[in-house]
């Protein structure tokens, strides 16, 4: 369960300061910086106090291509279109059921009915208390097509990082009973490498085949060097705010899913990181000025409440 709120916390910052990198150099640089980073930090682990490359390693990188790779490029994208809570929104409520559905066909590790039930109370106070945030999204006057890429892309991020999560169960399950138990980090460490070179793919295709900056180009629609700054809360350095999203997503948060899924089905662990979006709101509005609604504190309440819940029904 720690591992899981440990997960939820950080995943709720992550989508906030990726959206600031993303405003500075666009969506595949950004994703390029936050993975090398994290397969670097968690790659010395892995190989100096890990399994290295042992495991069921073609598993666990085939998770981390579809979650990280596929998964988080279409979160990065649905980013500047639907806004961090949205877009979190989302992923992550979708991504519950997906990974609890997956991991039932695939390896029959099936929820009770008190757990999908008290997991359904989480995302209902979710949902409760980010209701505003679609609200205020339909009435900005966006272009509808922008919204609908945006929840497509999101809904695809959500399918991705499902699969991911039952894959990984999964793969620990199947080390554990050959007799290895796995290492948390050093599984966080495979995952990030399928991630990692799906993104080193899209980079290249958009780069130097399609010869566009598409997904390079600022906000603003320079492409600025991932080492400028301008004038700005905190900073405005690129590589600043993509080592803190690769600090606080790819290493911190997806080690946290990892060790949680040691223990816990991927639906319920998926359910309790659901909160997510919850948490990124007032990190939001330090940060860009989201101002917490009224529902949101109720949705909160709620959430907890199905969390507590959970926690004593698991």
């Amino acid at each position: 369960m720690f591992g899981a709120l440990v997960a939820a916390l950080f995943s709720g910052v992550a989508p906030v300061v990726a959206g600031r990198a993303i405003k500075l150099i666009g969506f595949v640089r950004a994703n390029v910086i936050r993975l090398s980073i994290a397969v670097v930090i968690l790659g010395i682990w892995a190989f100096a106090f890990g399994q290295g490359l042992r495991g069921q390693t073609l598993l666990f990188v085939s998770a981390g291509a579809i979650g990280f790779g596929i998964g988080g490029l279409s979160l990065l994208a649905a980013l500047p279109r639907l806004g961090a809570p949205l877009a979190s929104l989302v992923e992550e409520t979708v991504a519950a059921p997906v990974a609890a559905v997956v991991a039932w066909i695939w390896y029959s590790d099936q929820l009770t009915a008190a757990q999908i039930a008290f997991c359904a109370v989480i995302l209902v106070g979710v949902v409760i208390g980010l209701l505003p945030f679609v609200r205020a999204t339909v009435g900005k006057g966006i272009a509808s097509r922008s919204v609908a890429l945006g929840i497509g892309l999101a809904l695809l991020a959500a399918t991705a990082q499902g699969i991911s999560f039952a894959a990984t169960r999964h793969g620990m399950q199947l080390m554990v009973h050959a007799g290895t138990p796995p290492d948390v980090i050093t599984v966080a460490f495979q995952r990030l490498v399928g991630g990692f070179l799906v993104a080193l793919v899209v980079y290249a295709v958009a780069r130097w085949v399609w010869r566009r900056t598409w997904g390079f180009a600022a906000a603003d629609g320079t492409t600025r060097s991932a080492l400028s700054s301008d004038a700005g809360k905190l900073t405005t350095r690129p590589l600043f705010w993509g080592s803190l999203n690769s600090l606080f997503g790819p290493i911190v948060a997806v080690t946290g899913t990892v060790w949680a899924q040691q223990s816990m089905n991927a639906g319920v662990v998926q359910s309790i990181v659901a909160m997510a979006p919850m948490i990124s709101v007032p990190f939001a509005f330090w940060l860009e000025g989201h101002k917490p609604p009224r529902l949101w504190y109720l949705g909160a309440a709620v959430a907890i409440v199905g969390l507590v819940l959970v926690d004593l029904n698991t």
